[in-house]
């Protein structure tokens, strides 16, 4: 995202095998061509799947695993195999955004392989990550939430449902201050208020239940672990390597580690550090990956075990 971007299990309260309705007549499909305007139907991992020998539920879909990235300056969406270090792009979303000057500003990507796309306008596409169709949601800026980083976290370990949390607020100076943590009622389509956070964050989750947090403005920058029913935080990492006046930053776990997607205002493009999850070490894999990488997104289909 730009300048921006697991708990306890929370209470089952709210309806997380959503169906978003769509805008009339505002679908369209990668690379700028129309598709059919459908209902996107997010429906949740069946109860009775297993996790095998890498930490990932057998039933998910191969498109599901990977982590994903969206680059701000091209809209490229890509996938991202972190134990490979390659990329692989999918194509260019071309979302009907009400805002023609409005750009894609953080992701998430969920069970399904959909990924979550907000823009800087407020509104959330869901994109296709075979094909970069991109389809338009009733999502728009609500109780105080406008722009903001996501993760989908799966309930609990037993759990057959995904939640996705959000952590941000009103437009503005994202780099300072307190942002706030909430949830996505889907039923309702709008965002339920949780607590305040230390920092604005990009937010990761995991098939473990957990729900972390990448603060790269703050002194020294810092990966954390965020409860997700008060915003308290639990095992924290600082982050070495992390320097100059942060401009973009994206986040994701993949593979019982942390993938850190940063760029200063110095930088050329996005650099990628890895952050052991065992041991807090940060190493930085891609120094000048050419892109300017504003939101990654990773399901709770990713392997949960380092590799």
């Amino acid at each position: 995202m730009v300048a921006a971007c697991g708990g306890d299990p929370e209470p089952s309260e709210q309806n997380n095998n959503p169906v978003i309705l769509l805008d009339e007549n505002n679908a369209t499909q990668g690379n700028n061509t129309t598709a059919n305007n459908t209902v996107a139907n997010n429906t949740a991992p069946n109860s009775e799947e297993k996790v095998n020998a890498f930490g990932q539920f057998d039933d998910c879909p191969v498109e599901a695993r990977p982590v994903y990235v969206i680059d701000g300056d091209s809209y490229m969406l890509s996938s991202f195999q972190p134990d490979t270090r390659e990329f692989n792009d999918v194509g260019l979303i071309r979302c009907p955004s009400q805002d023609p000057q409005a750009t894609p500003f953080s992701m998430s990507v969920d069970r399904d392989a959909q990924a979550w796309v907000l823009f800087t306008s407020g509104e959330i596409f869901l994109v296709n990550t075979t094909n970069a169709e991109c389809l338009s949601t009733r999502f728009q800026p609500n109780n105080g939430f406008a722009l903001f980083g996501m993760g989908f976290v799966l309930d609990s370990p037993e759990s057959d449902r995904d939640v996705l949390y959000i952590a941000g607020g009103d437009s503005g100076d994202l780099s300072e201050g307190s942002a706030g943590l909430g949830r996505v009622n889907f039923a309702e389509t709008n965002y339920s208020p949780i607590a305040s956070l230390q920092g604005w964050p990009e937010l990761t989750g995991t098939a473990l239940g957990e729900l972390w947090g990448f603060f790269p403005a703050t002194q020294p920058p810092r990966v954390a672990q965020i409860d997700r029913l008060t915003g308290e935080e639990k095992t924290s990492f600082p982050v070495s390597g992390i320097d100059g006046e942060p401009n973009a930053w994206a986040f994701a776990f993949w593979g019982g580690n942390f993938y850190l997607f940063y760029k200063s205002h110095t930088d050329p493009s996005t650099r990628i550090f890895e952050l052991n999850g065992k041991t807090g070490n940060v190493d930085e894999i891609i120094s000048d990956s050419g892109r300017y990488i504003v939101g990654a997104g990773v399901s709770t289909c990713a392997p949960t075990q380092q590799m």
